[in-house]
């Protein structure tokens, strides 16, 4: 009976400790040939309307193979800027896939069991 206790703790414990090990590389997208996307003056990504209709930011391209950012993130971290150049390879790109237009977000803490338990239940 001990050994299946220590078994099944063991293997809780290791479960409960997968959640924390992903990898944000595991998500990334990958430009197919050379890609083009907007940023703002402090190298955050962010729509291409922006740039298209001249209301800030600057065209930055990155290369076959790169991973393309997300809204919000900056093309100056060290996983973008070795990909990034300010004017197109060759002189063409495509506009960067529809599934990184979007910002990266990470969980977010809202309390725990009890939190908000004392008040509940209670009148006004």
């Amino acid at each position: 009976m001990e050994k299946k206790l220590t078994l099944t703790v063991s293997l809780a414990a290791a479960l409960a400790g997968l959640g924390g090990c992903s990898n944000r590389d595991n998500l990334d997208v990958r430009a197919a040939g050379t890609t083009r996307v907007c940023a703002d003056d402090w190298g955050q990504r962010i729509s291409d309307d922006y740039c298209e209709q001249r209301r800030g930011g600057s065209f930055f391209y990155l290369g076959r193979g790169a991973p393309i950012p997300y809204y919000y993130d900056n093309i100056r971290d060290p996983r973008y800027a070795g990909y990034v150049s300010r004017t197109a390879p060759g002189g063409s790109f495509v506009r960067a896939p529809a599934a990184t237009n979007m910002a990266r977000s990470t969980a977010i803490s809202r309390g725990g069991l009890g939190s908000s338990a004392r008040s509940f239940g209670r009148g006004g």
